[in-house]
C-alpha cells in the first residue's frame, strides 16, 4: 500500500467513526427513513444534502425513488458513500455528486430535499443557507424537504451539577483561565445531556426557527429572546437544543428531538453556563441575546446581556 492508498484509507476509517453514532441513533434514522418512505413515489427525484455515508439516500432507493442523488463535498466521504451504495446493490438508481451544495446543478429539478446538516441546536450547521441554495437552484417549486422545519429551543436553567467550562475539568483547575473566561464563545460552554432530569426554571422559547429548503439568508446575530422564570431557584444555565419536524403535512408527530434527558440522540444539547449565578423568582424576565453562528459551520455563541424585571 503506497502512501496515498494508505491516507484514503485512514481518511475513510475516521469518516466510518465519525457516522457511527448517527447510525446508531434509532431516533434519528427511524425519523428520517419513515418521513423518507411516507413521501417518496415511483416518480420521486431525491436529493441528500450531505449524504455521508449515503445512508438516508439508500431510504430513497428502497423506498422506490426513480433517481437520487448523493451531494457530498468531502471526497472521502463521496467514495464511502458511492462503495456503501454499490454494495447495497443500488448504483444505478443513486449517483453521487461530489461538489458543494451552494454551487451545484444538477441536471433535473428533484422532487425531495433531504439533509441532515444540523448541529446542536439545529440551525448552527448553516442548514438555512445550505438547503436554501441548493432549493433555489435545483428543487422543484412544489417540492418539498426533510425536515421541513427546525426549531432552535432555550430555556432557563439551574443545573446544580454545572461549572464554567474552564473550571470543569481538575487537570486545569490549578491554572488561572480569567482571560479566557472574559471572552464569548465556546469557552463557557458544554455539550453534554445532564446526568439528572431536565426541569427549566422556566417554559422554553424558540429562538430561531428556519423552513428548510425556503430561505437561505439567515438573520444577522445575535438573536433576542424574552425568557420568563415560572418557579424559583438560582440560574446557572441556559440550555439549548433542537426539534426537527419532519413531514408535518403527513405525520405532525414525527419529529427529532434533542431535548435534554429524552432518549438518547446522536447530538447532545447546549449548555451555557453563568459565570455568576443569579437568584430569580417566579414572574421574573431575562432578556438574552443569543450568537448562533448560523452563517458559519460552527457554533459561537454568547450572552451579551440579561435584564430582570419584576
Amino acid at each position: 500500500m503506497n502512501f496515498a492508498t494508505q491516507r484514503s484509507a485512514i481518511s475513510l476509517h475516521g469518516h466510518a467513526n465519525a457516522f457511527s453514532n448517527m447510525l446508531q441513533d434509532n431516533q434519528r434514522m427511524q425519523a428520517y427513513r419513515i418521513a423518507i418512505e411516507k413521501l417518496v413515489t415511483p416518480d420521486s427525484v431525491v436529493a441528500d444534502v450531505g449524504t455521508g455515508m449515503g445512508v438516508l439516500t439508500l431510504f430513497a432507493a428502497r423506498a422506490g425513488a426513480k433517481k437520487v442523488y448523493a451531494i457530498e463535498r468531502v471526497p472521502e466521504a463521496a467514495e464511502l458513500a458511492r462503495q456503501n451504495i454499490a454494495a447495497n446493490g443500488y448504483s444505478d438508481t443513486i449517483e453521487v455528486v461530489v461538489g458543494d451544495a451552494e454551487t451545484i446543478r444538477l441536471p433535473e429539478k428533484v422532487d425531495i430535499l433531504v439533509t441532515e446538516t444540523m448541529g446542536t441546536i439545529g440551525v448552527d450547521e448553516q442548514i438555512q443557507k445550505l438547503a436554501g441554495t441548493f432549493a433555489r437552484n435545483n428543487l422543484k417549486l412544489d417540492g418539498v424537504a426533510i425536515p421541513n422545519t427546525v426549531h432552535a429551543m432555550i430555556a432557563p436553567s439551574d443545573f446544580s451539577h454545572l461549572t464554567h467550562a474552564l473550571q470543569s475539568s481538575p487537570v486545569i483547575a490549578d491554572f488561572d483561565w480569567s482571560v479566557l473566561k472574559a471572552l464569548p464563545g465556546d469557552n463557557n460552554m458544554a455539550f453534554r445531556m445532564p446526568e439528572t432530569k431536565f426541569v427549566p426554571l422556566g417554559p422554553p422559547a424558540i429562538l430561531d426557527e428556519v423552513a428548510v429548503g425556503m430561505t437561505e439568508v439567515p438573520a444577522a446575530d445575535p438573536l433576542k429572546i424574552d425568557l420568563v422564570i415560572d418557579r424559583p431557584g438560582i440560574l446557572r444555565s441556559f440550555v439549548m437544543w433542537f426539534e426537527a419536524n419532519m413531514a408535518p403535512s403527513l405525520d405532525p408527530d414525527l419529529k427529532i428531538v434533542n431535548y435534554p434527558g429524552r432518549t438518547r440522540a446522536s447530538w447532545s444539547c447546549g449548555i451555557f453556563t453563568l459565570g455568576d449565578p443569579a437568584p430569580v423568582e417566579a414572574g421574573d424576565t431575562l432578556i438574552v441575546a443569543v450568537d448562533t453562528g448560523r452563517r458559519q459551520h460552527s457554533l459561537n455563541w454568547s450572552l451579551r446581556w440579561m435584564k430582570k424585571t419584576f
